[in-house]
């Protein structure tokens, strides 16, 4: 019986936690808002890559190109980075004054979303920008 308590012992510490428990303790680790379902999420990343034409200026996943910045390191320079606050650029946008490319950025993504579409596209670019936190690195820049 004895043996049998040391082995369970040793097997915990050599192997630790859980992966669960790892991912819910992660430091950094910011937890989903209740609006970033995976139904919004598969929603957002259509319309994200389809009308609301938002890769044409910040890339594939989030990426970044020339004509807007990325979206998916986990920095903001407009507005928190909150699911609120993503919906409030997605739905008002960025002036020209603001943006550091020289670009404004529409607002609805060229008047083709509605209030669902907007929630939908918000929660698909909360979900890129926070991946650095699901893996336990912090994002560039940071």
């Amino acid at each position: 019986m004895r043996t049998h308590a040391a082995l369970l012992a040793v097997g915990l510490i050599v192997t630790g936690p859980s992966a669960a428990a790892q991912d819910s303790s992660r430091a950094g680790a910011v937890p989903r808002p209740p609006q970033v379902t995976d139904s919004a999420i598969a929603l957002g990343k259509e319309l994200y890559h389809g009308s609301a034409n938002c890769a044409a200026c910040h890339g594939i996943e989030g990426a970044g190109t020339d004509f807007g910045p990325p979206l998916a390191q986990g920095v903001w320079m407009h507005g928190p980075d909150s699911y609120e606050g993503i919906l409030e650029r997605v739905v008002h946008g960025i002036p020209k004054a603001w943006s550091t490319r020289g670009v404004a950025m529409p607002m609805r993504g060229w008047q083709t979303l509605d209030d669902a579409s907007a929630r939908d596209v918000a929660a698909y670019v909360w979900y890129i920008s926070h991946a650095w936190s699901r893996s336990g690195e912090m994002p560039p820049g940071s």
